[in-house]
Order: C-alpha cells, then structure tokens, then sequence
C-alpha cells in the first residue's frame, strides 16, 4: 500500500461534500482509500462485511426523506469475507442505477473486469492504488453520475409530459377521470384508486371506476364518500343561474388534501360549472401526507388533468344550455329525466314533469316585433326561476315552451307547484322598455298553459312521461288557456281549470 503524502491529496479536494459509501474488508486499507477521500473532501461511511452493508441498503427508504444521508457513488472490493462484491453490484444496479459504483480487487483479470462491468460498475480500479488513480476515477463516476441522474431527469420531464399530451388528448371528461386514475396509479403504485363524478344537480357523487388491488384491506366506495368526499361536497361551489355567463377561461385550480381519516389523498377537478370529480387514492404503508408529497411531485398531470376536465365540462354544458335563457335545453332533458326515471325506479321514488307554454306570446311578438319577444321569453324564465324549487331543474323546451323536472315529487305535489305559477303569470304584468329599448313593451301581459304527468302515476317509461304531459298541456290550450291540466293514472287528462290551492302547502 503506497504511503502518499497528506499534501498532496488535500490539494485534490474534487470530491467536496460527495457522500461515498466504501466497502472494504481489509480495515488497513479501508482507513487509507477513507483518509485519501476525506481529504479530497467527501464524506464517507465505510463497511466492513456485505452483510454490515446489506443492512445499511435495507434502510434506503431514508435517502427519499433525507438528501445528506443519499450516497452519490459506492466503492466496493469484489472479494469479501462472507459475500461477493458482484452480488451488491446487482443489487444496487437493480435498485439505484443513477447512482454510480467503482469496483476494486486485487486479483484482477480481465474476465475479472468485464464481470464488474456487466455487474453495472461504471470503473475497475486494481490494488495497489495511487491515491491519484482513486481520487480521478472517483471523481471521473461523481460526474457519470451527474449525467446520469440529469438524463434521469429529462426522461421523466419526457415521460410527464407524454401523460399529459394523452390526457389532453381526451374529450370525454368521465373518461378522462377514468384514465386520469389509471395513469396515476400505474406512476405511484398506490393500493387502492377511485374516481367519481359529480353533478351539481345531483345530490351523490357517481363512482366511474374502483381499483383495490386483491389481498388488502378493501375500502367501500359509499364508505369512502361519507368519510372522505363529504367536507368536499358540503363546501362545494353554486350553481350558476346562466352557464352561458360563466368564466370558462380562468383555470379553477384542483383541490387536493388528505381527508379527515389521513389514509386517503383526495383531488378534486373543478368547473365555473359547480360540477365536480374525484379522484380518491391511497398508498400501503403510507399516510396521507407522504402520498401527497408524491402526488406533488407529478403536479403537471394533475394540473393538465385539471385542465381538459373543465374544457370538456365547460364544453359539455354549453352544448346543454339554451343561449337565450342560460336555461338547460331539450338535449339536456332527454338525458336528465332519464337518470330520473331510473333513479325512481330504484328508489321507489316518483318524479314528475311540468310541460308549460306561454299564452298571448304570438300576439306580444307580432305587436312589438322579436327584440321584446326575446325579452319576454327571457322575463318568464326569470319568473319561473323563483317559483320553482332548487331541486328541481328549470329547462326551454323550445320557443315559447318551458318544462320542469320535479324529483321526488308525486302528481298531487306537481300539480300544486304548476298551479303556483300558473297564478304567479296571471297576477303579473311585463315592463320590457329598459330591457328591448321599445318604449311601447311595458304592462304586458302572459298567461300560462301547463300540462302535469308523473311517474310511474300517469306514465311507465320516460317517453310516455314526456308525452303525456305534453298532452297535457295541449289540453291545457284547448280548454281556452291559463289552466292546468293533469295526466291521470289511465293516461286521460283531468282538466282543473283555475282550480283554488293551498298555496302555502309545502312541497
């Protein structure tokens, strides 16, 4: 073993504050390569045997939590007294191949280097070694090293951002909280993974996708709604009266916490539309707040993510709103009162349907022309809008007709709620000057023709529903205008013209 001065290697400190673990069984030798490596200004924990050093890799999990105590190079002798270097070679290569390892021995061949080499050693160095050799070839890996953890870098920046292009990709948003939920846990491994939908006109999230991994503890979606979406949902943001009004530009930024339980991460997408969805994950072994610290660190796939769901949620309900009105349209009725019907085929819950046309409308638009028909189309919705309940959806049917979707409402209670407007429009007059600009469109009056059908009373699919409250209606207009009009069990029309009501009745 050379005898180098002390000199000579404080004058190489090209290894300053580089943390090097030393495997090395020869305790002379082990205290020179660690004095050479100290002096050049690394920090050094040394090993005597592979099992001392076994013990120390079992432990690793320290270096995700702890830059100091993370290794930037290993220097291990091939030969051991109860182990080979080539096996902790692999090891480490199977575990931490960014960071590099320089194989020594002093019975080197070179059969003996090529093993090293295919072990996953980056150098070989042959005993006796000169302290420069040792210093340059350490320092020669440090900067291996580095461009091995800068490609590491740049290839999962490459990768995020291939995830993000697929998510963007998408243009449906269940599918996209779907695919948001497989993505993210292919990347985090995470045990359990859900995702929902919410719709603001609902009162329950819809659970589009459950992965549990078999042989753990499985946690119930229902369960995980109540514990961890319910501080989300009580909080949760208005409806919009006009969706068409809506900022649909600002990104709303996701929402992401541990729940009150700390074994979930929950991240909410957002919309200006008050819709939501849910992704709900946990890792084995893991609280919550170490999830989260993970999920930070892929946050332009949640952020992108975020994004595209509220494009595609903005989207989606502009397609349902009416322009004039912001009321939702027929598209969105079809596809409401289905959900409806099955909700109350379900429950044992009735639903029932308002059909509604606005009387002497032709008249107010062929004297004052279709700027305070307009108006007048957009007053009535406005009317409506505060006679009618929040759980109940308000729609435009189309042109001067209305509907009303009254869940967990019988025909007796849609009747009561229909005669309410019906005198509401009776009782009113229009002032429309400030609104069309037409001096002449003040005390104007409408009245109302409304048609009431209820399932499964008057109607057993959602077409007949919507039929024979339509019917309804036309009977409505037949009986001479400004009355109600129910459908009744056999699907007759049972006209109640002005018919007197408890107003007060609750609904």
């Amino acid at each position: 073993m050379p005898n180098e001065s002390t000199e000579l290697s404080k004058s190489l400190r090209v290894l300053q504050d580089v943390r090097i673990y030393l495997v090395e069984d020869d305790l002379t030798t082990a205290r020179v390569y660690q004095r050479w490596m100290q002096d050049a200004g690394a920090v050094v924990e040394h090993f005597a045997t592979a099992e001392a050093f076994n013990e120390r890799l079992n432990l690793a999990d320290e270096w995700n939590s702890s830059e100091t105590l993370r290794p930037q190079l290993l220097l291990v002798d091939l030969v051991l007294p109860d182990g080979t270097g080539l096996e902790l070679i692999e090891r480490w290569q199977k575990h931490w191949p960014h960071i590099p390892v320089v194989a020594l021995t002093a019975f080197a061949t070179v059969d003996t280097a090529v093993s090293a080499m295919k072990a996953g050693a980056v150098d070989f160095l042959r005993k006796p070694i000169q302290l420069e050799d040792l210093v340059l070839a350490l320092r020669k890996a440090q900067q291996h090293g580095e461009l091995l953890r800068e490609n590491k870098s740049l290839t999962n920046a490459v990768h995020i951002l291939s995830i993000a292009q697929t998510l963007a990709s998408l243009s449906e948003k269940k599918a996209l909280l779907k695919t948001y939920l497989r993505l993210i846990t292919r990347e985090l491994k995470v045990s359990e993974g859900f995702s929902f939908f919410f719709d603001a006109h609902r009162s329950f999230p819809e659970l589009l996708l459950d992965l549990r991994q078999a042989g753990i503890g499985r946690t119930e979606p229902s369960q995980l709604i109540h514990r961890s979406l319910a501080p989300f949902l009580r909080n949760r943001a208005t409806i919009p009266e006009n969706v068409a009004e809506m900022d649909s530009v600002t990104l709303i930024a996701p929402r992401t916490e541990v729940s009150p339980c700390g074994q979930f991460v929950v991240i909410e997408f957002r919309s200006p539309t008050a819709n939501s969805g849910f992704i709900a994950l946990t890792k084995d072994g893991m609280t919550g707040t170490e999830l989260l610290e993970i999920i930070n660190q892929v946050s332009p796939i949640t952020m992108q993510a975020a994004r595209t769901f509220q494009n595609l949620d903005v989207a989606n309900s502009l397609s349902l709103v009416d322009e004039l009105t912001g009321l939702y349209n027929q598209r969105f009725m079809d596809v409401s009162l289905a959900q409806e019907v099955a909700r109350s085929q379900r429950y044992g819950s009735p639903v029932s349907l308002l059909f509604l046309d606005l009387d002497r409308f032709k008249a107010v638009n062929d004297t004052h022309g279709h700027i305070v028909g307009s108006q007048m189309i957009k007053a009535a919705a406005r009317t409506l809008r505060e006679i009618i309940r929040d759980s109940d959806q308000l729609l435009r049917y189309g042109g001067d007709e209305f509907c009303v979707i009254l869940p967990n409402t019988a025909l007796d209670g849609a009747h009561i709620l229909a005669e309410r407007i019906r005198v509401a429009f009776e009782s009113r007059s229009f002032d429309l000057r400030d609104a069309s600009g037409v001096d002449e469109a003040v005390d104007l009056k409408v009245t109302t023709s409304i048609g009431v059908a209820s399932f499964p009373e008057s109607a057993k699919t959602v077409q007949e529903l919507v039929q024979e409250a339509d019917t309804a209606m036309y009977a409505s207009k037949k009986a001479g205008k400004n009355c109600v009009t129910l459908a009744s069990q056999n699907g007759s029309s049972n006209l109640l013209v002005g018919t007197v009501v408890e107003l007060n009745q609750q609904i």
